[in-house]
């Protein structure tokens, strides 16, 4: 049977009895992966036969590719081709940075992932597994901005906002501080200029009222 004969798809519901069988035969945990049914990617024929399936597992901007199985592993090459083309298109669409897997099979390196070294273990998330552990991984794009949880940037909002209002409170009283200013400078020019003209009325010499007798 050649590669083109095969099609990729997602896995669903009425797959799961398939699967489970598949699982099973790889020594797979297979309680734990049928609650993840909806990670896998299956590698099926024209007539619908389960040949092929694989996980991806995403947290944040990380992948893990996992649990790799094959019913006849004497196509298991083909088939990893084509579910790992699978793999990596969702990955992009999803936006991932990396991509990690504890999968042991020669093609993974052959596709590009490397032995993760200490300091990359690092970014290793904990929902993915045990960082102590020998990993691969590949890294898909340059990381620019860490990404945040949903608490995280909530957060950041918080503070942004709350720096946001403290700002116009503190302009406020600038204004109404100005405005005081002004007002008293106003009052006391308006003081003056009554006091002015009332020293003026008291010290003009005032005009004669005594009638002038003819001579």
């Amino acid at each position: 049977m050649n590669p083109p004969e095969f099609s990729v798809r997602r896995a669903t519901v009425e797959d799961l009895g398939g699967l489970k069988l598949l699982w099973e035969r790889a020594g797979l945990q297979v309680l734990d992966l049928e609650k993840r049914l909806t990670e896998f990617q299956l590698a099926v024929t024209p007539v619908g036969d389960l040949m092929g399936a694989v996980g991806l597992h995403i947290v944040g901007k990380e992948g893990l590719l996992h649990s790799e199985a094959f019913t006849q592993p004497e196509q298991s090459e083909p088939l990893r081709l084509l579910l790992w083309e699978r793999v990596r298109n969702l990955a992009r669409n999803h936006g991932l940075v990396r991509m990690w897997t504890r999968e042991e099979a020669p093609f993974w390196l052959q596709a590009g992932f490397a032995e993760a070294s200490s300091e990359l273990l690092k970014k290793l998330p904990a929902a993915l597994g045990d960082g102590h552990q020998r990993w691969l991984a590949m890294q898909l794009k340059e990381e620019t901005v860490p990404s945040l949880s949903l608490e995280q940037e909530f957060e950041l909002f918080q503070q942004a906002s709350k720096a946001s209002t403290e700002e116009v409170m503190a302009q406020a009283r600038r204004l109404r501080t100005v405005a005081i200013v002004i007002a008293w400078v106003v009052l006391a020019a308006a003081l003056l200029v009554v006091g002015f003209y009332g020293w003026r009325q008291l010290t003009l010499p005032k005009a004669s009222t005594t009638p002038v007798q003819p001579r």
